[in-house]
């Protein structure tokens, strides 16, 4: 299921200074992070409900219950193919992506909210401008604005040069993180690893993209030849995916610390990559796999 989340967090907040109550007085009696606070009052998360069991005698009513007054019906068919769309990106499928860009047109036609139909459009634009800037380096410029244009959906004051001023949901900290991506190629390398270090100093360890941050914190590390920070958040982004029970992503980050402990003369490394292709293998990533064994090889002379 899927919420507003940006009604439900006026209300949140509504009911907070009601109560005279401060966003760090509410993090003290409940012992939860500010971050999350913030991004529940600013809808960009959907709180987990033993977060909001902890809330609820401190906001006087019952939160769960408030929640589901913001529900929308059709959202597992979305989360379905929102699914399906960030596996095959993460696993460079491209070839494909059409039946999902059809589905997610025609829920965009049959669905009647308006919120609902901005995070379709979102996740649509998003795809494009990824697409975009993979196949084609001249469009970076493009591909840019796009992922920008996307980003305004939802945060509509957003600003490349005031980005830290907003709260992120999960999806919009995907689209900053491939908003640095670009900024990298076009050599903005300190812009990059700045943005890259906020995302991650934004987000809750329990989000899914936190492991997928780890992974490109690591790699902002590994290009600047900072061996030792790159294997820190490859084993910080391990940890976590093994700690939620959750195989998506976890290859790559076998692979970063491999990568990581064979610049550092760890003698392991090559049991971490062998890892990462056992992983490639279980989760039917295959061309992910020919991609990993083709770098070892090419770039590092690893025979795998």
């Amino acid at each position: 299921m899927n919420y507003n989340l940006d009604l439900f967090g006026k209300k949140m907040e509504q009911i907070r200074k009601n109560l005279n109550l401060t966003q760090k007085k509410i993090c003290e009696l409940a012992g939860i992070d500010s971050v999350t606070i913030r991004r529940i009052e600013n809808g960009k998360v959907v709180p987990k409900l033993d977060t909001l069991e902890i809330l609820s005698p401190i906001y006087k009513q019952d939160l769960i219950n408030l929640l589901l007054k913001y529900r929308f019906d059709d959202y597992l068919t979305f989360y379905e193919i929102k699914n399906r769309l960030e596996f095959k990106l993460d696993s460079v499928e491209f070839n494909t992506l059409h039946n999902e860009f059809k589905e997610l047109n025609i829920l965009l036609l049959s669905t009647k909210n308006n919120y609902y139909k901005v995070i379709i459009k979102q996740l649509i634009l998003f795809t494009e401008a990824i697409l975009l800037y993979k196949n084609n380096s001249d469009m970076d410029n493009k591909a840019l604005n796009m992922l920008i244009e996307s980003l305004k959906m939802t945060t509509p004051r957003f600003d490349l040069n005031d980005y830290n001023s907003f709260v992120y949901s999960s999806m919009e900290i995907r689209i900053l993180m491939n908003i640095a991506f670009i900024l990298n190629r076009l050599n903005l390398k300190e812009k990059y690893l700045e943005i890259m270090e906020f995302c991650f100093q934004s987000t809750d360890i329990n989000d899914e993209i936190y492991p997928k941050l780890c992974h490109n914190l690591a790699g902002v590390y590994r290009r600047n030849k900072d061996f030792e920070k790159a294997l820190k958040f490859s084993n910080i982004g391990i940890r976590v995916c093994q700690e939620i029970r959750n195989l998506n992503g976890l290859n790559l980050l076998y692979y970063g610390k491999g990568i990581a402990e064979f610049h550092l003369k760890k003698s392991e490394y090559i049991q971490s990559l062998n890892v990462s292709i056992t992983l490639c293998e279980a989760l039917g990533q295959n061309k992910l796999k020919d991609e990993i064994i083709e770098n070892c090889r090419e770039i590092f002379g690893i025979d795998l």
